[in-house]
């Protein structure tokens, strides 16, 4: 039993790609109906904390925001630059131990 439970390949499952306009069209309205969906959430929680100031102070929790959003390769030099500073604290307190 295990090994064919470790055998198994999804090939059933099919893409699903829009291939006439109504299909496209009826993707396309879907995703709008979504997006909507979440923006009334994002404002009923909004105004809830409006109303409740001591829920949250402040801070909203869907604060809006102009600044430029980090990129992968920003992100993975901010890391680097990171792991860079504890390795060398860690070099410097095994050279100070000796």
């Amino acid at each position: 039993m295990k090994r064919y439970l470790t055998n198994m390949v999804i090939s059933a499952v099919k893409p699903k790609v829009s291939k006439t306009s109504l299909d496209k069209a009826k993707s396309k309205l879907a995703i709008a109906i979504q997006k909507g969906k979440g923006s009334a959430a994002k404002l009923k929680q909004t105004k809830f904390e409006i109303e409740n100031p001591k829920f949250k102070g402040k801070d909203f929790t869907f604060k809006s925001s102009n600044k430029k959003s980090e990129s992968n390769k920003e992100a993975y030099k901010r890391i680097q630059k990171d792991n860079t500073k504890v390795i060398g604290k860690m070099f410097k307190k095994t050279l100070e131990k000796k």
